[in-house]
């Protein structure tokens, strides 16, 4: 007999083909793999991804394209011209007739077809003959998750024939030839509650009862558990306890009272909710709001309620905690089902349909094959009735909808990582993590009080620890409850250390890890890089413009992806247009980047990022100080950055979030030294932020360690703009021996680097130190140096500021002639340029001459102006300056109690802000009101103070809070 000309297929057993008589040599185990796969899709295309992940899964190595490749082209050699390439695939073109798995389907359905047709003995005998097929455990000997999966299902597809022509055969009176069948399937299957009934049934009715033992209990027991425990009667028979019909005709009933319709057996409610953890705590206006929303109370529509949050937080305890309260309200039963949305095989509708429809009596024979034609029959054997669902859980909505009742008398229970945005939900919960104290008492209950009450701070520590997630707490707590012996203080250093118990290895898979990397796998190729390099940056949350920058994305594809994974509780979404993770998650995900990512792609990452903080920044200087030079002279980036369009717009980019984006240069510095002149340029392009809302004591520290590598690697230029930056935050501060030191090297760097723009601001900067000190005649000259450089280089912004500076400085020495005019100079020329900034410090400046000439009323409309000004545009430094030069000019008026209610308020802001300088002055100004009043012993207490805080920074004020004590 000639070979036919396309090889026969199996899949019911090891993976095999033949050529006629001949078997054909298919090669390892990897390879007969990729076969399978192509088989299992004919006659779809097998992508090449696809094919990688069936066989390696998230372990694939990097020679995986080429290996497959490999494999296809020795198959294609064995098998000839049916194995074709489409696109980046691969597909199998061989009829239904060549492979097992569907002759044993076409045989399955035949033998439906004649038992509908009411030919039971033939039906059983196709049935039979399809098994005989099977050669043993499908793709035997293959790895990979492909495999695994499809030996489940085949598995189960194989069992469910089987029952299903032993149903048949009991029909047909084969009782006595089943026993012994039935006894080898029992233990092969020993929790198979359909085989123990079935053999329970068989034994009966062949006289032998007695032989059944439990079995009958274990029957019935499943039965009431919602298990497939029934009889096989078809015909809408069932076997009572005695073996005899249990009812006939309409007598005959079902598990709601009423008729057996015909295809199903009488069973009883179904109750199928797993148990609940006696130590569930907490959730309790989370619990109430489910038992209101959950009980019957006449709805026109079914109620559902959906529960949702990230992997670990306590959905599902939630979920069974309630429903077990409202087993009451729904007395015809409780259906529960995991679709396991978040695992590589989630349960398919058609599957839970007949699982539910099992558990409402009808029989195998008689549901119908199509998930539509299940769900009609599952709504109709629903209706009327009152049953509690609980779709734990869910992936999508397309899962769930076709297990949804029609009827309003039951009521849907949901939970899900995904957000379910379809689900028409009565009412809808986001869990968060628990709280301290919540946390703590769970750890409690599963620990013992006595041993929480003996040390509350590491309680109260490992609560923190865990991240309040309710599955770190369980793990952490189960560990130390076996080790009665270990204090809390020391299991503290365990969670710790390396040997943390959140890893797969230490908990298994039901691991913190492992919960998470469910939801991680089900992410694409960019959403899965996004979650991983988002997780890098040290920011409290993320923007989707960081997002993209960080990954190279567009913007509309990276805010694709976030939203993605804000809908499977990978990230949560504060605010919109923001994001961030749970503590636990970031570690997860940083874990994942060093796996997948590496050292050099992180630096890389972390680079972008600070390139698009730079751009943005570069935007806000520009609007900010118009007719600086720095703009352009800043690094060229790659990324556009957030439009800034008008003054003010920059503080409120980046005051909420100047201490994220100084972390993350620090961050990428630390990654990539070679970084240092972006990140420099980066912290200099931060100056009109930093100023205008006094944010000075965060920069210090970064500052100094980028100065320090930029020193190390030769960085001149980088080493003056840090200097200067640094040397200036250090002046707002009040340590004018420390900034006197960095801006005189910052000089020497600028100067030698050609950096005139920033060498105008150093010396600037550098005038203001010796201002504070005292020392009038040194700081107008450097102030005036300030001005000639920016004159010289086209810095207009640079030299206008200086002028102002200049201004207040001769009004110190009393020159209050050429302090007034050298102030209506600079607010000209800032009004001319449309500059807030410097019209408002013009306008304190003029304040400050006008009470000195004896004219507080006129000072204080000008500042009035001013603080109004610098409201309106954020810029809250102004706002402290004006407050207590206002405070000065009611002391100057004679008005002690205007200046108390002004000065309390500027000691407020003062203190809010953490600015000792304002601080100290509010005390002098405040203690000299208070003084004036006659409230002594309190005008006494607070210069006290004053002077303390003012001699080391600043000394002339300090002479002159002493004065006033001194007059006591």
């Amino acid at each position: 007999m000639s070979a036919p000309a396309t090889p026969y297929f199996s899949l019911l057993g090891p993976v095999q083909a033949w050529h006629g008589e001949v078997a054909l040599a298919l090669g390892p185990p990897q390879q007969r793999l990729l076969l399978a796969m192509l088989l299992v899709r004919r006659p779809g295309v097998c992508e090449l991804d696809e094919l990688i992940d069936g066989i390696w899964g998230e372990e694939s190595p990097r020679t995986a394209v080429g290996t497959v490749r490999s494999y296809v082209y020795r198959l294609r050699r064995i098998l000839g011209p049916c194995l074709a390439t489409e696109g980046r695939g691969y597909a199998l073109g061989v009829p239904d007739a060549a492979v097992d798995l569907s002759v044993f389907e076409a045989e399955v359905t035949r033998a439906r077809a004649r038992v509908a047709a009411g030919d039971l003995g033939s039906g059983s005998e196709l049935l039979e003959r399809a098994l005989r097929r099977w050669r043993g455990v499908p793709l035997a000997g293959l790895p990979g998750p492909f495999a695994r999966i499809q030996r489940e299902r085949l598995g189960e597809l194989r069992l469910s024939v089987l029952l299903e022509r032993l149903e048949l055969d009991l029909v047909r009176g084969q009782h006595a030839r089943l026993v012994p069948e039935l006894a080898l399937l029992c233990a092969e299957h020993p929790q198979n509650e359909r085989l123990r009934s079935l053999r329970s049934t068989a034994l009966e009715r062949a006289g032998r009862p007695g032989e059944a033992g439990d079995t009958t209990a274990g029957a019935a027991t499943g039965a009431a558990a919602g298990t497939r425990g029934r009889s096989a009667e078809p015909g809408g028979t069932s076997t009572g306890p005695g073996g005899g019909p249990a009812g006939s005709g309409s007598g005959s009933t079902g598990p709601g009272g009423g008729p057996t319709a015909p295809g199903t057996v009488s069973l009883p409610p179904p109750a199928q909710l797993p148990y609940t953890t006696s130590d569930f705590t907490g959730r309790d206006q989370d619990t109430a709001d489910l038992l209101r929303t959950l009980r019957p109370d006449g709805a026109e529509a079914v109620v559902i309620s959906a529960v949702g949050g990230i992997g670990g937080v306590g959905k599902t305890a939630l979920a069974l905690h309630a429903a077990h309260r409202l087993r009451a309200h729904f007395p015809d039963g409780q259906l529960y089902a995991n679709l396991r949305g978040v695992r590589e095989d989630p349960a398919l509708p058609a599957g839970v349909l007949a699982a539910f429809l099992r558990a409402l009596g009808v029989l195998d024979s008689a549901i119908p094959e199509g998930a539509e034609e299940r769900a009609a029959l599952y709504r109709s054997r629903l209706a009327g009735r009152r049953v509690l669902l609980v779709l734990d859980d869910a992936r999508d909505f397309g899962q769930i909808e076709p297990l949804l009742p029609g009827s309003s008398a039951c009521a849907v229970l949901v939970t899900s990582r995904s957000t379910l945005p379809e689900l028409p939900a009565a009412l809808r919960i986001r869990l968060d993590v628990l709280s301290s104290a919540d946390a703590v008492t769970l750890l409690g209950r599963i620990l013992g009080e006595a041993r929480i009450a003996a040390e509350p701070a590491e309680a109260a520590a490992m609560a923190e620890l865990c991240g309040r997630l309710p599955l770190a707490l369980r793990i952490a707590g189960s560990r130390l409850a076996t080790r009665p012996g270990w204090s809390l203080s020391a299991f503290l250093g365990l969670l710790e250390g390396r040997r943390s118990p959140f890893s797969a290895t230490a908990a298994g898979e039901d691991g913190v890890e492992a919960c998470f990397r469910l939801s991680y796998e089900l992410l694409g190729a960019d959403e899965a890089r996004l979650f991983r390099l988002l997780a890098l940056p040290d920011q409290e949350d993320a923007e989707a413009a960081d997002a993209a920058a960080l990954t190279g994305l567009a913007y509309e594809r990276a805010e694709e992806c976030l939203e993605r994974m804000t809908g499977l509780g990978l990230l949560e979404s504060p605010a919109p247009g923001r994001y961030r993770f749970h503590d636990l998650l970031r570690a997860f995900a940083r874990a994942r980047s060093a796996q997948e990512d590496g050292p050099e792609e992180q630096a890389a990452a972390l680079s972008r990022l600070c390139d698009h903080f730079l751009a943005s920044a570069r935007n806000a200087y520009a609007v900010e100080r118009p007719g600086h030079p720095l703009a352009g002279l800043l690094a060229p980036t790659r990324s556009p950055g957030t439009a800034v369009s008008e003054p003010g717009q920059g503080h409120r980019l980046f005051t909420v979030r100047h201490q994220s984006v100084l972390a993350v240069a620090v961050q990428t510095v630390r990654a990539d030294p070679s970084s240092v002149a972006l990140v420099a340029d980066l912290v200099l392009a931060l100056d009109p932020v930093l100023d205008g809302s006094f944010l000075w004591g965060a920069l210090v520290e970064p500052a100094r360690l980028m100065l320090g590598l930029a020193r190390e690697r030769g960085q001149t230029r980088a080493a003056g703009r840090l200097g200067y930056m640094l040397g200036g935050a250090l002046y707002q501060l009040a340590q004018l021996d420390a900034a006197e030191a960095v801006l005189l090297e910052a000089e020497f760097d600028a100067r030698n680097s050609g950096d005139p723009a920033v060498l105008t601001e150093v010396h600037n900067c550098q005038g203001l130190v010796w201002l504070g000190r005292g020392e009038y005649d040194r700081a107008l000259e450097l102030s005036g140096r300030a001005v000639e450089t920016g004159d010289r280089c086209g810095n207009a912004w640079g030299a206008g500021n200086a002028r102002t500076c200049r201004s207040v400085i001769l009004a110190a020495a009393g020159r209050l002639g050429e302090a007034a005019a050298t102030a209506r100079l600079s607010l000209d020329s800032a009004r001319t340029a449309g500059d807030p900034f410097r019209q408002i410090y013009a306008l304190y400046a003029l304040g400050t001459v006008a009470r000195l000439r004896g004219l507080p009323d006129e000072a204080i409309e000008g500042l009035r102006e001013g603080a109004e000004l610098a409201a309106r545009h954020g810029y809250s430094t102004f706002e402290v300056f004006h407050l207590g030069e206002e405070t000065a000019c009611h002391l100057a008026a004679g008005r002690p109690g205007d200046a108390v209610a002004t000065g309390q308020r500027l000691l407020e802001l003062a203190r809010t802000k953490g600015w000792s300088f304002a601080e100290a002055r509010a005390l002098r100004l405040l203690g000299t009101a208070l003084a004036d009043l006659g409230e002594t012993d309190r005008a006494r207490e607070l210069l006290t103070r004053a002077v303390e805080l003012l001699a080391p920074m600043r000394p002339p004020e300090a002479a002159q809070a002493r004065a006033v004590l001194d007059a006591l």
